[in-house]
């Protein structure tokens, strides 16, 4: 028999920009007893962080962290920032104010609260590790679709479970294949279609979307998407409406997440809504599921079965990983084979493998050049400028290096007996030049920083020299330089290069 639908649509809210909810009253008499709270959030960065930025956003949220006694585990890219932590109720909330007080933009975050977890739960160390990208998707630097530019809809989690229910919808898991094993979203009868992508890994969505199936599939259907807290939606939605944009033939009804993800969805539906099974977790809970559903109910849901012995089972326990070393995502192993100890458990293949599912082989869409026709459509053309520079190997094979666009610009091949005047007749826009000098003999040898007015004009100045910019009848090497250090207070720009001792 189901459960009567319970919805608490207050714990659907976002707390971004709200003071954070007040801690629980209850205080056990010793520490072991002493449950903690989990925080889940993620807040991304755009433009992303500079070199100089990242190292003092790195320091400071450690620091912040140890002051108050906060471990877990998170990652900071020049993106952003993503974080699942463990803490003494009040602590958390002071961790969270100290971040919005070191920088206003976590006022934006939602960070997702949950209080009396039991104390044996607890992460035991701190680690945020320094990453290219929050989400390994592929996508850093100049590939990471715009999340200004991104149109698609964030709605609450009661708003989310009613289009569910219209029939020309579609509900898309955006987590890995082994996630949505143990549980996922099921929209009623006549209502939207589910769809699981079956990735091994996020690297696997863009391949996924960019397929001409996954485009017919969702051709003129409203789109949803969830994920575990929101933070692989933001950017999966971000390049379907990348896609979508640039696409002639290609088009939704409109994009929509649930905001706060499975988490607050299954804080704001306590009976399950259309959620069927358990909610993975990469933190010592292992699992979330429906607080007011029963365990009988819970187990008529269960689609997944230990991969030895196929009966049903949707707990991952022991650390097995499918066998495949080009796949190694966790499988299921039930108490009863892991008390056998059988030999198979070193022999294990994940559903995908049996099945000899694979997107590896699919072709990537053109991250560079869709978001340079989206900006360049949306009025942002100086942000759409990059790159490619073309790098000769020891091997004499050659290696494309993507460059982030910048005010600075490396110019290179330039005379002996150059001058500033020179340049700036060269190179339109030219602002500051700065001569670089050997280190060891302080001698020119023909290489210069320049700083142009906009970007809008290194851009040009790049352009131009890829095609031929000479100076006194030498081809100059011009890209864009790292703009992360701000110009010495004592620079002094000089007509000439100055002379050893000068």
């Amino acid at each position: 028999m189901e459960s009567e639908e319970i919805i608490l649509v207050e714990n659907a809210l976002s707390n971004a920009f709200k003071p954070l909810p007040l801690p629980p009253d209850e205080i056990p008499d010793d520490d072991e007893n002493y449950p903690v709270t989990i925080l889940l959030f993620y807040q991304y960065i755009e433009p992303p962080w500079n070199d100089g930025e990242f190292k003092v956003a790195h320091k400071t949220v450690l620091r912040i962290a140890k002051e108050n006694d906060i471990n877990g585990r998170g990652r900071i890219a020049p993106e952003g920032l993503n974080c699942t932590l463990s803490g003494y109720a009040q602590n958390i909330r002071n961790f969270c104010s100290a971040l919005r007080s070191w920088n206003t933009i976590f006022n934006e975050t939602d960070f997702k609260l949950t209080d009396g977890v039991p104390y044996k739960q607890r992460f035991k160390a701190l680690t945020i590790a320094k990453q290219k990208e929050l989400v390994a998707y592929g996508l850093d630097g100049v590939k990471a679709p715009s999340l200004k530019h991104n149109s698609t809809e964030h709605v609450e989690a009661h708003e989310f479970h009613r289009l569910m229910q219209e029939p020309n919808a579609v509900v898309i898991d955006v987590r890995n294949a082994y996630e949505t094993a143990i549980g996922h979203m099921a929209p009623p009868a006549g209502g939207a279609e589910f769809i699981d992508p079956k990735m091994r890994n996020s690297h696997e969505f863009p391949k996924w979307l960019n397929a001409p199936e996954t485009k017919e599939k969702l051709k003129g259907k409203k789109v949803l998407m969830y994920c575990t807290g929101g933070i692989r939606c933001e950017r999966a939605s971000a390049l379907l409406d990348q896609i979508e944009k640039t696409s002639s033939d290609f088009n939704t009804e409109g994009v929509c997440m649930v905001r706060g993800g499975i988490e607050r969805y299954l804080k704001t539906f306590p009976t399950g809504g259309h959620w069927k099974g358990k909610n993975f977790l990469f933190d010592k809970r292992l699992e979330q599921m429906p607080t007011s559903k029963s365990e009988e109910e819970l187990s008529t849901e269960v689609q997944s079965s230990c991969c030895i012995c196929f009966k049903s089972w949707s707990q991952y326990r022991g650390g097995h990983k499918c066998s495949w070393s080009k796949c190694k995502v966790p499988v299921i192993v039930c108490d009863q084979c892991i008390a056998k100890d059988a030999p198979a458990t070193t022999q294990l293949l994940c559903p995908l493998c049996v099945d000899g599912h694979d997107l590896r082989s699919l072709p990537l869409p053109d991250f560079v050049g869709d978001k340079r026709k989206l900006l360049e459509a949306e009025g942002a053309v100086e942000s759409a400028c990059d790159h490619t520079l073309k790098v000769r190997k020891r091997n004499g094979e050659f290696k494309e290096i993507v460059q982030s666009p910048s005010r600075r610009l490396f110019v290179g091949n330039l005379p002996y007996l150059v001058t500033a005047s020179l340049i700036k007749s060269s190179l339109e826009g030219v602002d500051r030049i700065h001569w670089i000098m050997d280190q060891k003999t302080a001698l020119f040898y023909g290489s210069a920083f320049v700083e142009m007015k906009t970007l809008a004009e290194a851009s040009a100045a790049v352009k131009q020299a890829s095609t031929g910019t000479k100076l006194m009848g030498r081809n100059l090497r011009v890209r864009f330089a790292r703009n992360d250090t701000d110009w010495s207070p004592a620079h002094q720009e000089t007509e000439r290069p100055p002379l050893p001792g000068h």
